[in-house]
């Protein structure tokens, strides 16, 4: 798809050289975290996105025409006491994932604020912790469009109905009409829908019919 990258953006994107850093925004249940695929804290957005250490490496973002759960795979490296017990101790299953992505000047400065390249879920985060370098996760999330393929676990009831929007009554007359059976069009039948002939029918006489 099109992105609407600013100006000077677009135009150092096309560049034959051009600096660029990818953010991750992690949003679990206890808090959001701001992270980079690059050295240091940039700041935009009113947040604080922390540098390298924390986010180490982004799969490649595939798209296509057709509607597809494109996953990708986050590997975080070094990760501090917060990162690791987010990761182990909070349902983090379908918490919110957004990367964008940013183009730096020669002193490495943002050129203007990055642009949402991708969003998605969490969906399965493998941990080793102790490893020969460190602590290491790798997060994979998936696309918006999983949603399609995912079952919502919805029950077409009453009160599953109420959970859901209280006071609502949609199906709040289901079992008054199961087992219902409908005969359209028998006459005489009280559990007739429709018309087929009339109990009171009242029969109209042409004048211009007698003689």
């Amino acid at each position: 798809m099109s992105r609407d990258f600013p100006t000077n953006v677009a135009a150092a994107l096309i560049a034959d050289h051009v600096a660029t850093v990818t953010f991750v925004k992690l949003e679990f249940s206890s808090g959001t975290l701001y992270l980079h695929n690059s050295i240091g804290t940039y700041t935009w957005g009113s947040q604080n996105w922390l540098g390298v250490g924390d986010l180490g490496d982004i799969s490649a973002i595939e798209e296509g025409a057709e509607v597809s759960p494109y996953k990708i795979t986050l590997s975080l490296s070094g990760i501090d006491s917060t990162i690791s017990n987010a990761a182990l101790n909070e349902d983090y299953y379908m918490r919110p994932v957004t990367l964008y992505i940013g183009a730096l000047d020669a002193n490495d400065d943002l050129l203007a604020n990055p642009t949402e390249i991708w969003a998605g879920f969490m969906d399965q985060m493998n941990v080793s912790l102790g490893a020969e370098k460190g602590d290491d996760i790798a997060l994979i999330a998936e696309s918006e469009l999983a949603k399609f393929d995912r079952a919502s676990n919805r029950k077409y009831t009453d009160a599953n109905q109420q959970t859901a929007f209280s006071g609502d009554l949609f199906f709040g007359f289901l079992k008054d009409i199961e087992g219902a059976k409908i005969q359209w069009g028998s006459p005489g039948n009280e559990g007739t829908a429709g018309r087929g002939q009339d109990r009171h029918h009242t029969e109209y006489e042409n004048p211009r019919m007698h003689h």
